[in-house]
């Protein structure tokens, strides 16, 4: 029997030509205003169905497409009831049947298509918030329907861990989006984040993201937390060079045993370096292999000049001093170049999910006692999709297995195409903002099962701020406007005429009190 949709007013159109328990097409009353983005109901056989508006069309009986000439043109728009003869019609995409909806129960696609002649409904905003706002105490408030903004929408952040994509062109809103998230989720559930901030933007705003729960911290790796893989890696010793590695490992194993027995002259990072390389030359490999010994040298000489910054023996040892837990942490990594900052995110991703691992398996016993979400801002940078990261290679790991021991990641770029596409393609949420180049867009949709050809054909035009959002995270794919968040992010354009005229005046003034000093 069919449910009876419930609206707010009289029909603003009807189902015309064939239908698809998806897809329908839906020709418009007379000053229905259609809008994209709007929210419709439909009656069919199973109940009634809750879709959204994804392209509108316009066109007039009179005034064909077949019109070439100047002067007929000009006799049409004289026509007195030209008006009259416009019809609108547009292409909606079903979502879900409205009752589990509305009872907060799983969302059901429809699958009976919505007959023709139809009567097609506006959503009223009271079902539109029981179907957009949150279920418990899980769901966190992001923003506002852009078609209806009285009703509120939410995302779980439980689903997080399933790991997401914010994607927008640069000035798009992702800064915005981030704050938002960031502060909602440790304000109001007490979440654990990191923020890795590349350009230092998040770290200048400080407390007034979350006031009284950021904590700002220094690129900084204790070199003793390193691991012999991830130093072979930093080392860059190839994979068929099994010489160096074994003196390199020969040098590690007794550097670690030193430092168990507190043995050692290891005050700064700098002494580590050169501690390795003395170790180096007493491995039984070495004085065998000279010219692989000679190698491994320069390979630690090459650590020094790369990582020399973030190497520093006064980083905490334990990671909850340095992930703090139920804060925003954010790394500031404005301060190192692109070798240094992959040493970073890649470091903190790998000790996060094998501490969160210990801590599942050892059943709180030893390893990082909360979940975490990691948010990595230029992913296009640290995670590229043509060249070989450390960042890559752990946050692919995160990404396959963090799901299972709570560890979310967030990656934002305003290149997705640079961005690789096997780790991508594993972020099963989407917040994507405006985007106009037409291969982003693409390679955006390729990673997206939720992103239709209909949804991908608004992103150019969306409004600052504006986004379009699937994904589990969301009962359903909707288009929202993120609200704005209190905390300056930076992401605004400098103003050059201002900051010329300031630096003219002040060098003015700088002028005269030289010559006073004549």
């Amino acid at each position: 029997m069919t449910a009876k949709c419930p609206t707010s007013g009289g029909g603003v159109g009807w189902i015309i030509g064939e239908s698809t328990p998806e897809k329908s097409l839906v020709l418009f009353r007379g000053g229905s205003n259609p809008r994209t983005g709007a929210y419709l109901l439909v009656e069919t056989p199973e109940g009634c169905v809750l879709g959204v508006l994804e392209r509108v069309f316009t066109g007039n009986l009179i005034i064909g497409d077949k019109v070439r000439d100047q002067e007929e043109m000009e006799a049409f728009t004289k026509y007195p009831d030209l008006r009259d003869k416009t019809y609108w019609y547009g292409a909606v995409q079903w979502l879900a049947l409205l009752d589990p909806l509305l009872g907060k129960g799983v969302v059901q696609s429809p699958s009976m298509p919505a007959e023709p002649g139809a009567e097609v409904y506006r959503a009223p905003a009271s079902a539109l918030s029981l179907a957009f706002q949150g279920g418990g105490p899980e769901w966190v408030e992001i923003g506002s329907l852009v078609s209806e903004p009285s009703v509120r929408f939410s995302i779980n952040v439980n689903k997080l861990g399933r790991h997401l994509a914010i994607l927008a062109v640069t000035g798009g809103g992702k800064s915005n989006t981030v704050c938002v998230m960031a502060r909602r989720i440790v304000e109001g559930l007490n979440g654990t984040i990191v923020l890795f901030d590349m350009h230092g933007e998040y770290a200048a705003a400080g407390d007034s993201l979350a006031p009284g729960r950021v904590s700002v911290k220094e690129p900084k790796i204790n070199p003793f937390n390193l691991s012999f893989p991830e130093l072979l890696r930093i080392a860059r010793v190839p994979d068929n060079a099994h010489n160096q590695e074994r003196i390199l490992r020969d040098a590690y194993k007794m550097i670690v045993e030193d430092f168990r027995r507190g043995a050692g002259n290891v005050r700064h990072a700098q002494d580590y370096l050169g501690l390795l390389a003395s170790y180096a030359t007493k491995s039984p490999t070495a004085r065998m292999k000279q010219d692989s010994l000679a190698g491994v040298l320069n390979r630690i000489e090459d650590i020094r000049d790369y990582y020399g910054d973030v190497l520093d023996l006064n980083a905490p040892v334990r990671l909850t001093h340095y992930i703090e837990p139920g804060k925003l942490n954010i790394i500031d990594l404005s301060s190192v170049d692109e070798f240094g900052a992959d040493a970073v995110v890649s470091h903190y991703l790998r000790r996060l999910l094998m501490e969160r691992k210990q801590w599942k398996t050892t059943r709180g016993a030893s390893g990082y006692p909360v979940p975490v979400i990691a948010v990595i801002e230029e992913a296009h940078v640290l995670i590229p999709r043509d060249d070989e990261t450390l960042s890559k290679y752990w946050a692919g790991r995160v990404a396959r297995e963090g799901r299972k021991f709570g560890v979310g990641l967030v990656l934002v770029s305003q290149r997705p195409k640079n961005v690789d596409q096997d780790v991508l393609s594993q972020t099963n949420n989407k917040i994507i903002l405006r985007i106009v180049e037409p291969q982003d867009q693409r390679y955006v949709q390729a990673a997206s099962e939720q992103l239709s050809d209909d949804l991908m054909r608004l992103l150019p035009s969306l409004n600052p701020g504006e986004a379009v959002v699937i994904g589990g995270m969301a009962k359903l794919p909707a288009l929202v406007k993120i609200d704005l968040c209190p905390a300056r992010t930076g992401g605004t354009d400098i103003d050059f005429r201002g900051e010329w005229e300031r630096y003219a005046k002040d060098s003015a003034g700088s002028v005269l009190d030289d010559l006073s000093m004549l």
